[in-house]
């Protein structure tokens, strides 16, 4: 029975250890109109351009959402996941050259997009994780080991 807790937890700790970031990127705003109103519960469209070398690059990434914004305005989307226009998240080639998304919205719902701006994509968590060894501590020859002590853990 040990053993087979043991076994239970050091095959959790190996699925873990090779989880990977989620593939997308959390993106948050507050819609408004052109006079600065909250456009409250109202079905926005939004686009999302992903731009290569400069904030004028050439679009690697681009995708639409659709979103219902809530009482105060606010739409949470993952930009990765969208409609996709152009490209894969995935082929995507983050090593190379700075990136800049764009960020386009029709508040009506439709294709008539007004730039709301594009900024330069910056790092973030599991991205600077992984910038480091992105293995879990531990002495000896194979860092990935996990011993367990008396007790089972």
């Amino acid at each position: 029975m040990r053993i087979l807790r043991n076994m239970g937890f050091l095959l959790l700790i190996t699925h873990l250890a090779h989880a990977q970031a989620p593939q997308g990127i959390p993106y948050q705003a507050v819609a408004r109109n052109s006079s600065g109103a909250i456009l409250a519960n109202q079905g926005i469209r939004v686009r999302y351009s992903i731009r290569d070398s400069f904030a004028a690059g050439t679009v690697v990434y681009q995708e639409t959402f659709t979103p219902t914004t809530t009482a105060l305005g606010l739409f949470n989307v993952n930009v990765g996941t969208g409609a996709i226009i152009l490209g894969t998240f995935s082929g995507v080639a983050w090593a190379h050259n700075a990136k800049y998304m764009q960020v386009e919205m029709d508040p009506t719902g439709g294709t008539t997009y007004t730039d709301m701006g594009t900024t330069q994509m910056m790092s973030v968590p599991y991205s600077l994780y992984s910038n480091s060894s992105g293995t879990l501590s531990g002495s000896g020859s194979n860092s990935n080991t996990l011993l367990y002590t008396s007790d089972g853990f």
